[in-house]
């Protein structure tokens, strides 16, 4: 597991050095879909699946500076994000959702973190159906990701002045590297 992580870290250093460096002041956005839960129950917790890949977004996240983290009301997010919480002292900030009509929450949410993180890093727990809503409104435009699986790590730089761009990384249980979009 620690073998894995590690190597997951590397490509993920190494998508975020081949793109061009973030300007000074630019936020980044950390987003994943929640990792897996144990039962379909509207408020499940994770399944032992989960928990490890919970462990994974920690391993890949503690170092990257993350002073805010964000999650929905479901269990399943909160302990996803628990470990990245734990390990880095930074508290979970709660945005609930509903996730049978999100309407606008992802430009909501892009807009709460530019208003109160600029130029910070920020992680954000979300559920399948809001990460690419999320992604497009911290981008400024529709971006095309497909399903979102539970081990997408999906990170938005949004510089100072100038176009947004979002690198589209694997964590935890069969990670398998990324790919680099700009806008």
């Amino acid at each position: 597991m620690q073998r894995v992580v590690t190597i997951l870290a590397l490509v993920l250093a190494f998508g975020v050095a081949s793109c061009s460096r973030p300007q000074q002041g630019s936020t980044v956005v950390l987003i994943v879909r929640h990792a897996e839960k144990a039962s379909d129950a509207e408020d499940s917790p994770l399944s032992d699946a989960g928990t490890q890949r919970a462990q994974a977004l920690a391993g890949v996240a503690a170092d990257a500076g993350v002073s805010a983290i964000y999650t929905t009301q479901f269990r399943r997010n909160r302990d996803t994000a628990q470990p990245l919480a734990a390990r880095t002292g930074v508290a979970v900030t709660e945005m609930p959702v509903d996730l049978q009509n999100p309407g606008d929450y992802g430009q909501r949410l892009a807009r709460d973190i530019i208003e109160k993180h600029r130029g910070q890093t920020v992680a954000v727990v979300a559920h399948g159906n809001t990460v690419v809503s999320i992604v497009e409104g911290l981008m400024g435009q529709s971006v095309a990701l497909g399903d979102v699986q539970y081990g997408d790590l999906l990170i938005v730089t949004v510089p100072p002045t100038g176009a947004a761009g979002l690198v589209k990384a694997q964590y935890g249980a069969g990670a398998a590297g990324g790919s680099m979009m700009k806008k």
